[in-house]
């Protein structure tokens, strides 16, 4: 399988670097990225024979690309998606898949036209033994229906400096932080409901990464990850970002299931934790420190798993998910049946729910997402 790649940084190299893992027959054939990093990228990652293009139509003209993977920074992932599709490839997109509802709209059209089977994309969260513990308990109605859901992503501060220092600080090229970051989480809690968010409310600002709190020692906490991306800079607590570092939502479901969930880019004891209530049980985990534990309404456990020591150390790659995403992926490619467990529709929703979230710190309101949805089935039939 002959594979491109538009935008190469360390996700492309790491989903790629997974798939070859299990299928040696993949092959990293050309690339385009701005000097020196796609370059960079390439040889520690050993991506040989490969050809370096400046642009995506010179290396669509001049290679015969089974896959096309876009990493790119966001804001372009809807003009090389389209070219890939206008190309007929298949193409692999990273999240959040676009920046904004007009573009949200956009893509509708575009998968109208090709087919939704033509993009894959990287939440991968819903390839995590989380969501597949999760999914068996639901299938098997153990807790009943889903009554209320309690929900983190909190990332410690070197990560939040990684936020405020390279381009995913501008809302322009990212979408926001709750979009870049969290629409992962947002479309796991939609799984997990089984049911479209119809109400949303939010509140969040920055005040963690401001120049009061600058450290009166060394910054290399923040900075010994040297940045050498697009549009990076080394600026911290001073820095131009117009992203939140905090945030809080609430979710209200069609089905009336309700979640609160809470992110914040400055906590020294990162965690990534849920708890989902339901009418007969209950579930509770944590993705950064690998449980899972469900009880049934009489507080017998039935499910008491933990992922965190497998293997005797701590689990790498999204907690095992990336590995488990391109096992998925290289079947669904390979035979062409192997139904994915996520797809680009519910991609797009959780980008809008994300996106909706963010207008309601700047509206100060609660948004109804009745038309939305609407609009966005209309464009799909």
């Amino acid at each position: 399988m002959r594979v491109g790649a538009v935008g190469l940084g360390s996700r492309t190299a790491t989903v790629f670097n997974e798939l070859l893992k299990i299928n040696s027959d993949i092959t990293m054939i050309s690339y385009v990225d701005p000097y020196p990093i796609g370059k960079k990228i390439a040889e520690e990652n050993n991506f040989f024979p490969n050809q370096k293009y400046e642009t995506l139509n010179e290396m669509l003209k001049n290679e015969n690309l089974d896959l096309l993977m876009v990493g790119s920074p966001n804001h372009l992932h809807l003009e090389h998606i389209t070219k890939g599709l206008e190309a007929g490839l298949k193409i692999f997109a990273e999240k959040p898949i676009v920046i904004n509802e007009k573009e949200s709209f956009a893509l509708a059209k575009l998968i109208k036209k090709y087919g939704k089977e033509k993009i894959i994309v990287g939440l991968v969260l819903r390839y995590s033994q989380h969501a597949k513990s999760i999914n068996k308990i639901l299938n098997e109605k153990k807790i009943g229906e889903i009554i209320s859901i309690e929900g983190s992503e909190h990332i410690v501060p070197s990560h939040g400096a990684f936020f405020m220092r390279n381009w995913r600080r501008k809302k322009q090229y990212s979408g926001g932080f709750m979009l870049e970051k969290c629409c992962h989480d947002i479309d796991f809690y939609s799984m997990i409901t089984k049911s479209r968010p119809i109400k949303v409310a939010s509140f969040g600002s920055r005040r963690s990464f401001i120049p009061k709190n600058l450290p009166k020692s060394s910054l290399e906490e923040y900075t010994k990850d040297r940045l050498e991306g697009w549009e990076s800079k080394n600026n911290v607590f001073d820095s131009d970002a117009d992203i939140v570092d905090h945030q809080v939502a609430i979710i209200e479901y069609e089905n009336k299931a309700v979640l609160s969930f809470h992110t914040n880019m400055k906590v020294p004891d990162e965690y990534r934790r849920f708890a989902i209530m339901g009418s007969k049980g209950m579930i509770e985990g944590d993705f950064v420190r690998g449980f899972l534990k469900a009880h049934d309404e009489h507080n017998k456990i039935i499910l008491d798993e933990n992922y965190g020591s497998a293997f005797g150390k701590k689990i790498k790659g999204h907690y095992g998910a990336d590995s488990m995403m391109a096992k998925d992926i290289n079947a669904h490619l390979i035979g062409g049946k192997f139904k994915l467990p996520v797809g680009v529709i519910e991609c797009i929703e959780a980008g809008i729910v994300a996106m909706k979230l963010d207008e309601s710190i700047k509206t100060n309101s609660i948004i109804d997402l009745t038309s939305t949805w609407n609009k966005l089935d209309n464009l799909l039939k």
